[in-house]
């Protein structure tokens, strides 16, 4: 095998566990938010996680959209302001299941 598809191996596989590590995180809490009669549940991905290029990506996105079941997963980037007038975003990663 070559470097190129070694490399593209490996990066896959701890995707794999991420997801599906971060889908069984996101289960407990999901069905917390359900039962305090929300639609949808939001998690921040913070600036300092260790997992936040993985967590970014649009393949993260899917893998995790399979694993969820029918809840409908989206990346939202929303853009905030600061008290000194600069700006800057914040990325969550948005779960519903109420259309």
């Amino acid at each position: 095998m070559s470097l190129l598809g070694n490399l593209k191996e490996i990066q896959g596989k701890a995707i794999d566990e991420k997801v599906l590590e971060f889908a069984e995180e996101m289960e407990s809490a999901i069905i917390e938010s359900a039962g305090k009669g929300y639609s949808g549940y939001k998690y921040q991905i913070r600036y300092d996680n260790p997992d936040k290029h993985m967590m970014l990506s649009k393949i993260f996105i899917e893998k995790l959209q399979e694993l969820m079941d029918g809840v409908k997963v989206e990346f939202k980037k929303e853009e905030k302001k600061s008290l000194l007038g600069g700006s800057y975003y914040e990325h969550y990663i948005h779960f519903k299941w109420n259309d």
